[in-house]
């Protein structure tokens, strides 16, 4: 019967640990990419992020994604190098039942997972590049099941129509 108590507890304890409501974002492990050749003009960073209890408001989702970007850059990940330019890709995914906060890649032989196969919890990106230096934040609402129900469009603070 202790044992019991002491499971539901433990239970208790990590239920309420995970569903706290608090709005949390970090970066996903193992799934940075820097594409680019030695020959080509542009080096391309790309980097997953998860947002655990995403704000149903657009706009304060944009404003939190903003707000984490400016307070991480990544600019100085990747250094210039010569003659080349950055653009930077930073995609924002919601916690769901296919993409929990603890996903990891797999590339092993019978089950490929990879970061491309989870766009329907995709929520937020932001795009810039050393030769178009305004963001470009496109910010999503979207069903369960991956629908977009409604998608707003920033150039900086601008909304775009």
């Amino acid at each position: 019967m202790m044992i019991g108590i002491f499971l539901i507890l433990i239970m208790g304890c990590t239920n309420n640990e995970e569903s706290s409501g608090e709005t949390q974002v970090f970066e996903i492990a193992n799934t940075e990419e820097v594409i680019g050749k030695k020959d080509e003009e542009v080096v391309t960073l790309r980097k997953h992020y998860m947002i655990l209890n995403p704000p149903k408001d657009l706009k304060e989702l944009k404003e939190l994604v903003e707000k984490y970007s400016n307070d991480y850059p990544v600019e100085d990940e990747m250094k210039v190098i010569e003659g080349k330019n950055r653009t930077f890709y930073l995609s924002f995914y919601r916690e769901s039942e296919d993409l929990p906060r603890d996903w990891q890649p797999d590339e092993s032989y019978m089950n490929t997972d990879r970061m491309e196969h989870h766009k329907q919890d995709l929520i937020t990106s932001i795009i810039w590049s050393d030769a178009e230096p305004q963001r470009e934040y496109n910010v999503y609402d979207k069903s369960k099941e991956g629908n977009i129900n409604k998608r707003l469009q920033f150039i900086e603070d601008q909304l775009v129509e």
